[in-house]
């Protein structure tokens, strides 16, 4: 008896309820990265642009925060909800929503890294619905997406020109340039904000990308986001999807490209998020021995998956490098700051400002010139008699940051972060910090 394609839909819809609902459980599990901190307190700070991206994810995290309060799950709410839309999106692109659905919550890079709010959330569904409305010629929708996918990532920008390369054709509609005019629209408080901000944020990830050279380990990292056997699989229908009929030349466009641009720029794994989208679309829009293989890839990702889940709540093997080592620490931190009962705390850099104000309320701020430059350079601060100083562990005790600014120090203190490990017995340092107290030179 055949499938009616009302069932197949309804079957991918509660796959992907299913999905967003243990995300949002698993959200509270531990804590928040570095970079999820430091967007919060963007969002403290609404604003059309940052130093480091565009405004996005700052809005999103404020959303949820305004439901959830400021918690972790709070942080990770909207961006959760919004992975959930990418993958309805997507699977309303392709023929077979169902194998779409369980590629999309499948593969590790939208399954582990749905959870964490970051700036490739949002872009993600703009990006998918962008793919939606390109293959439905809906001209207007279109424009919207690529304007959220700018607002979300500068790597946005190359959403229109891509769906346009996908059918050269259509230059000589009014389609493209109804598109081009409302994402500029949609875009423009953020390029009104960088116009009013010396261009800070464009130029600082143009820089970005001219520092980075790390071309093979990101291909590689590539395998390990879209799951080894998908990512081979997908490799499989960029030597043919670029033949296919219009629907599959938008996914192929959108997608292999994204992968070159973001290998020769050697950026970081998740720079070509975006190009997986595409494949999945397309692989579902054929039959036979490419959606099996699909699935069965899709299979062996999701397997991946809930074992790396499983081991961030709870150790499976021990790694002296974990990932996962990355989301602890923040409240211990902060917990030490406290503890001091000095309002005023200054750090080297922004990851410690944004975990501790996060954890303990107190608005630590990052020293401009201390490390590279941030957000934190853009907000004026007016350094106080007495304060904390806080900068990852050193055996020096030379602080030039302290001295440049006329503090003078007596003791250096320590804090330490550990990590649970398969032995309940053994726990494994995973950060120390240096924590100061200062006071203006006479």
């Amino acid at each position: 008896m055949a499938v009616s394609s009302t069932d197949t839909w309804k079957a991918a819809v509660v796959l992907i309820l299913a999905a967003v609902l243990v995300r949002v459980m698993l959200s509270g599990a531990f804590g928040l990265s570095e970079d999820e901190a430091y967007y919060w307190v963007w969002g403290q700070h609404l604003a059309a642009g940052y130093f480091d991206h565009p405004p996005a994810i700052a809005w999103v995290i404020r959303a949820g925060t305004e439901l959830l309060g400021d918690t972790e799950r709070g942080v990770r709410l909207v961006g959760i909800l919004l992975g959930g839309a990418a993958a309805g999106l997507a699977a309303a692109a392709g023929r077979d929503r169902l194998l779409v659905a369980f590629a999309m919550i499948s593969l590790p890079l939208f399954a582990l890294g749905g959870v964490l709010a970051t700036p490739d959330v949002p872009l993600l569904a703009a990006w998918s619905l962008g793919i939606l409305a390109a293959s439905r010629e809906r001209w207007e929708l279109l424009g919207v997406a690529c304007g959220l996918a700018m607002l979300s990532k500068y790597t946005g920008v190359l959403l229109l020109p891509l769906v346009v390369a996908a059918r050269p054709a259509c230059l000589q509609t009014r389609g493209p340039w109804l598109a081009g005019a409302i994402a500029f629209l949609v875009y423009l408080p953020n390029a009104l904000w960088n116009h009013s901000h010396d261009l800070v944020s464009w130029s600082f990830q143009l820089n970005h990308v001219a520092e980075e050279a790390r071309r093979l380990d990101f291909l590689g990292a590539q395998i390990g986001l879209a799951g080894p056997v998908v990512f081979f699989v997908a490799a499989a229908w960029w030597v043919v999807g670029w033949r296919g009929d219009a629907v599959e030349r938008v996914c192929w466009w959108t997608s292999l490209p994204v992968l070159v641009v973001g290998m020769w720029a050697g950026g970081e794994a998740n720079w070509a998020a975006p190009a997986f989208i595409g494949p999945i679309i397309g692989i579902s829009r054929r039959v036979g021995r490419w959606k099996r293989a699909l699935w069965m890839g899709s299979g062996i990702s999701l397997t991946l998956s809930v074992m790396v889940m499983l081991h961030a709540v709870h150790p499976i093997i021990d790694l002296p490098n974990d990932p996962m080592h990355r989301l602890i620490g923040g409240e211990i931190l902060a917990d030490s700051v406290a503890a001091w009962g000095i309002e005023a705390v200054y750090t080297e850099r922004y990851q410690e400002a944004a975990l501790i104000h996060f954890y303990s309320g107190i608005p630590a701020h990052a020293l401009p010139g201390a490390a590279r430059p941030d957000q934190y350079d853009l907000w004026p601060v007016e350094l106080a008699d007495h304060a904390l100083f806080v900068r990852v562990r050193r055996g020096s005790r030379e602080i030039p940051d302290l001295d440049a600014v006329g503090y003078r120090f007596d003791q250096i203190g320590t804090v330490s972060a550990y990590a649970p490990t398969t032995d309940p017995l053994s726990d494994r340092p995973v950060a120390r910090w240096n924590v100061v107290e200062v006071w203006r030179a006479e």
